[in-house]
């Protein structure tokens, strides 16, 4: 089962084992019609009913999980990721893409590989793609139309502009 992550736990809320979490991609829609969510401790995930969730600022939200009643139980929890299957995460419009799926993408310069994506840092104004080059060189690509030419999720990869030069 495909699953992302759409909020980290920021911290314990309240006695009764709410959660405050803040949404990863700003989108606050989609979380109420959740039902269940998973969390990942160490190499497992645990799954959780949601039994109450509330908006409390344009991106914070509480949530309640069954089986988290206290706030000792809830700190544990602090700093971790809430995933949910792909369907009931925040829909993506044009141009927009989940960072898991950028991380699965080869970095291509017309027809020639220059790398893979090992992940994606949001750096304020763009965000930059971390590529680790076929000579073993990382390099920091910034994700705009400058850059970028096409992205193709569908078949793991990316394309540059023709005049990109890596630094």
């Amino acid at each position: 089962m495909d699953k992302l992550a759409i909020a980290i736990i920021k911290r314990s809320h309240g006695v009764k084992g709410y959660l405050r979490i803040k949404s990863l991609s700003g989108e606050t829609d989609h979380f109420v019609s959740l039902k269940r969510v998973f969390i990942k401790e160490r190499d497992a995930e645990k799954v959780f009913t949601v039994e109450d969730i509330r908006a409390v600022s344009p991106d914070g939200l509480l949530i309640k999980l069954k089986g988290i009643d206290s706030p000792e139980t809830s700190k544990s929890f602090v700093g971790k990721e809430i995933l949910v299957e792909r369907k009931y995460a925040s829909q993506l419009k044009k141009g927009e893409y989940y960072i898991s799926d950028l991380c699965q993408c080869d970095v291509y310069k017309g027809n020639e590989v220059i790398g893979h994506v090992k992940s994606v840092i949001n750096a304020g104004n763009a965000d930059l793609l971390e590529v680790l080059s076929k000579n073993g060189e990382v390099l920091m690509i910034p994700f705009i139309n400058r850059f970028v030419d096409n992205v193709d999720i569908g078949n793991g990869k990316i394309y540059l502009m023709q005049d990109y030069e890596a630094p």
